[in-house]
């Protein structure tokens, strides 16, 4: 028996993000974000208007934040050094790296969760094309969780060998992070 859903990624997890950014070097730091008229009042920190508390990081000349919203946390991208359309390719580029690093740490927690109730599960990773695929074998029984992301962030899992409540505790683990 095997069972299969689709969706596209969003970050709900802010430690996990914190995570991926840390692994990725794009210096996470969770602190208050300002918006500012101009560079001018930016650089003298007045007349700003606070946004919020915000995951923050950067990389190559482009800062990174999430704003919190009710579908996740979501990701801009924003560079006083590079170009529109170069921080737009480069965005795109980092932003491929940050789902694929989130990916990655929401298997291993997945993996961890597993092994927690005493099975014994193995993570391969795989790429295919535009694919980035992590699959969990699980137990002497070989059952199997494939999940395979694309670069625009679609996921799918596939499970092999799962039947019932065990299928829906594995797939719900994922979609929820």
């Amino acid at each position: 028996m095997s069972h299969c859903t689709s969706f596209t990624m969003t970050f709900q997890d802010k430690r996990t993000l914190f995570r991926t950014l840390r692994t990725l070097q794009m210096q996470p730091e969770n602190q208050i974000w300002s918006e500012y008229e101009s560079r001018f009042k930016k650089r003298l920190e007045i007349c700003g208007t606070v946004i919020g508390k915000l995951l923050t990081g950067t990389k190559d000349g482009i800062s990174i934040f999430f704003i919190e919203t009710a579908e996740g946390l979501v990701p801009y991208f924003e560079s006083d050094q590079l170009p529109p359309e170069q921080l737009r390719q480069r965005a795109e580029a980092l932003l491929a790296q940050i789902r694929e690093g989130y990916l990655g740490h929401t298997v291993e927690a997945v993996r961890e969760w597993i092994a927690s109730t005493g099975s014994h599960v193995n993570i391969s990773e795989e790429r295919s094309g535009t694919f980035t695929s992590f699959v969990l074998t699980i137990g002497p029984e070989q059952k199997r969780l494939r999940i395979s992301m694309d670069k625009e962030g679609r996921v799918e899992e596939r499970v092999e060998g799962v039947l019932g409540r065990s299928c829906e505790d594995l797939t719900t683990l994922v979609e929820q992070r």
